[in-house]
């Protein structure tokens, strides 16, 4: 019995770390200084002209505001108020 592959869906978005050996990063951050870019923004660069599809690091604020908002959706009233005060009360 054969298995069929179920490729992810092309409008979802999925955060990921990257980590990089020593050696490459440091390869990395030398084009990006010569290119007068940061890190991150040479990883997206180099990302683009290979794949040649909008790539970024991370959602933009609006993306990451509609996750946390929806992280929360369960969450009872009672135990809402207890997780979210740190949010709203001023440090000390």
């Amino acid at each position: 019995m054969s298995r069929l592959a179920v490729a992810p869906s092309q409008d979802s978005t999925v955060a990921r770390t990257i980590r990089f050996p020593a050696a490459l990063r440091e390869k990395i951050a030398a084009d990006a200084e010569r290119c007068g870019r940061s890190f991150d923004g040479q990883v997206i660069a180099l990302l683009r002209r290979h794949f040649g599809e909008d790539v970024d690091i991370a959602p933009n604020p609006a993306e990451i505001l509609a996750l946390a908002t929806a992280s929360l959706a369960d969450i009872p009233a009672a135990e809402l108020r207890s997780l979210t005060r740190r949010l709203q009360e001023p440090e000390s």
